[in-house]
């Protein structure tokens, strides 16, 4: 008897997750955490043709207007953006406070964007002339920040690396956003 009542326990509770809906991947699943940074390293020599070229090609066309190069971001900003807590920026999880962006343009791939984190920058208050704008840190092989003497040769060696971000619009960005401006 305790014997058939274990089989028809089990056997009813097999027929339930017959029924249960079978947890698959949605098709706008758009997990990171396969994604690696070594994936999205750029070597710092590529990086710096890229932004040499941006420049010139900015110079050229600019018609005397000065050239943006890079961009410092605060990490309240990115976090804000990103729906995050604003005092994540100041916690141990956030090693660094800003990482800075850098414009670049490759004759086949077209725009490029590289970050890197940034150390010791303050941009607190109103003044920009106040402005600490830190120091660059760039990457290892595994995305690790590394030290690097900016001031010798050292930095162009091969093994250095920055983070290309690279998912420029059209393809990537919504065709309906309150920022797209029509032609």
């Amino acid at each position: 008897m305790k014997q058939t009542l274990l089989i028809l326990t089990l056997l009813s509770t097999l027929m339930g997750c017959n029924h249960q809906p079978v947890r698959s991947v949605v098709e706008d699943d758009c997990s990171q955490a396969e994604d690696s940074i070594p994936h999205v390293l750029c070597r710092l020599t590529t990086a710096r043709q890229n932004i040499r070229t941006y420049l010139d090609f900015c110079r050229k066309h600019g018609e005397g207007d000065s050239v943006i190069e890079s961009f410092t971001i605060r990490a309240v900003d990115l976090l804000g953006a990103l729906g995050m807590p604003a005092s994540y920026a100041d916690s141990a999880i956030c090693k660094y406070k800003h990482v800075r962006v850098y414009m670049g343009y490759q004759a086949k791939a077209g725009f490029k964007l590289y970050i890197v984190p940034v150390r010791n920058a303050c941009l607190k208050g109103k003044d920009p002339s106040k402005w600490n704008g830190g120091e660059d840190l760039l990457l290892d092989e595994r995305g690790e920040p590394q030290e690097v003497n900016t001031d010798s040769t050292a930095m162009l060696v091969d093994n250095t690396f920055v983070l290309d971000l690279n998912a420029p619009c059209p393809n990537t960005c919504p065709t309906n956003s309150p920022l797209k401006i029509q032609d």
